[in-house]
Formats: C-alpha cells, structure tokens, sequence
C-alpha cells in the first residue's frame, strides 16, 4: 500500500454488449474538484528480443489513476502488449510486452506510463474476469459502484499456457461508468483457451469530466495512429484505445498519455500484412 485505502471489488462477467462512449461534458451532480498532484511518468525497460514486463512506479502517497504502455524497435506488429494493467494495491501501472509465435529477430523494448495523483475521493479499482474457453472473440465490461464514474483502467488478454502472443488486446474502452475490453485470437487461428481481464479505476464525479474521442484515417496502411487532445484548461486523466476492423492481424503498439494533454494510440499489422481497411481511436478522459 502507498498511502492510500484501496477497495478492491471482483465482476465476474462474459460475453458483455460493447457499450457506447458519450462524448461531451457529463451532466453529474455535485461534481468534485479535479484531481490534485496529478502527474505523468515513464520508464523504458531493456531493449531485447525476450518477453518482459515493465512498469511505471508513482511516488510514495500518490495513487495510480490510470496509464498506458508502448512497443518500440524491432517487429512492430510482430510483438503484442497483452497486459496493460494498474497494479493498485503496488501503486503502478505494468506492461507486458510477447512477440507472436514466430518470434522476431532483431530487439524491442516496453515503455510503461502511470497517471499518478494525490488519491482521489471515493476511488476504488473493480477488477473482472471473463470465462476461460475458446470462445472468439471476447468482450468484458465491468462497470464502476453506482454514483461514481470511471476515469482510468487496464486490460488483458491471455492465452492459457502460452509464453507468445496468440492472442490481442484489441480494445480498452474508458466509458463514463465502466471500461470495455475486446481480445481476439491472432490472425482468428488459436485453438487453446484464453480470457480477457478488466480494471476499472473508479471515483467520485469530477469537475469537467469529458470524453474525447478521435479516430485516424481507415485504410490498408501498415501503421496507423490517433491523438486525443483534451480541450483548453483540462487535462488527461484516463487512456483508452481500440483497434477497429483488425479482424485479428493488427496488433496494438502504443496506447498512453504522451503528454499531460493528450492521448496517442498506434498499431501495426502482423507480419504477413493485412489487405483490410482498418483504424485505431484513441480515447482521452480529460477533467479540469
């Protein structure tokens, strides 16, 4: 523990309908002032061509409100972050990086980056675990305790049993009252069983709480990127993405606060290349 109470509540769900994002300012009662201490910080782990983890630490009394991760260097597309999670009860925020099952030749490194903030009132992480089976693909949606609103969260999709990355962590969704997660098999072809996890970080109403949404450009490219840019006065204080119509052969690389205004989300088809029409969208949760 860091200083602060945390709750930690269980969802055990499967199969959730994907949920609209609202955009806009929240029409809430009694909203709370922002989040004070609120900061931004990065770390970048070694650069190599093993599966690893890395993870941003906040500072001792401060709370991980959300964040995000990146894939740098080699095989881009080739190499999937499938845990983007806060550790609350550590006070970080970790990434994990795999390379696909073919493996890459040359070396790639994990950046992680946490929100940290002066715990905020009401904040409680829910955390939810889909079914273990083969079902494809899988959604996950937990939602925050009645009254209070979602500002950050994490996701994962993992494989049973499987040191690479079979299959994606394709959306992370910070709607108003809950986080959405989708994985999909690689390339629609795994035969083992996998599930999907999701965290919520949850908090009383927040001054200007609002939802910014931005899609790139759809087509065939082999990268492809998005930039949330939180209007004038607010900051970011929750990350979100989504890869859209990947059909399981583009893989997230980035998803994080690339500064204390604005959200950047990137992916890259696999290896064999994608023929498709396909976008990311990157989500900012900005708040005054």
């Amino acid at each position: 523990m860091r200083g602060q109470t945390w709750t930690r509540r269980t969802v055990a769900l499967g199969g959730a309908l994907l949920s609209t994002v609202v955009l806009g300012q929240l029409a809430l009662s009694g909203p709370v002032a922002a989040v004070p201490g609120l900061s931004v910080l990065t770390t970048v782990g070694p650069s190599n061509s093993v599966a690893k983890s890395q993870s941003a630490v906040c500072p001792a009394g401060t709370a991980v409100i959300g964040g995000g991760g990146a894939i740098t260097g080699s095989g881009l597309g080739q190499v999937g972050m499938d845990i983007v999670q806060p550790l609350a009860d550590a006070g970080l925020y970790s990434v994990t990086g795999r390379e696909d099952p073919d493996g890459v030749a040359g070396n790639w490194a994990v950046t992680a980056t946490a929100l940290c903030a002066t715990p905020p009132a009401g904040l409680e992480v829910v955390t939810g675990h889909s079914a273990i089976n083969s079902v494809n693909p899988k959604f996950l949606e937990v939602f925050c305790p009645v009254g209070k609103r979602a500002i950050g969260g994490g996701g994962a999709a993992l494989a049973l049993g499987s040191g690479v990355s079979d299959v994606l962590l394709e959306d992370l969704r910070v709607n108003q009252s809950s986080v959405t997660v989708a994985g999909v098999e690689a390339g629609n072809a795994f035969a083992g069983n996998w599930s999907v996890d999701v965290s919520v970080v949850c908090v009383d109403p927040l001054a200007g709480d609002q939802r910014v949404l931005v899609d790139s450009v759809a087509s065939s490219t082999a990268t492809r990127s998005a930039t949330a840019t939180c209007p004038v006065g607010k900051r970011v204080h929750g990350v979100g993405g989504e890869i859209v119509g990947g059909e399981g052969q583009v893989r997230l690389t980035g998803m994080r606060p690339t500064s204390s205004t604005t959200v950047t989300v990137s992916a890259a088809e696999d290896g064999d290349g994608f023929s498709g029409t396909w976008k990311v969208r990157a989500y900012a949760v900005c708040a005054n």
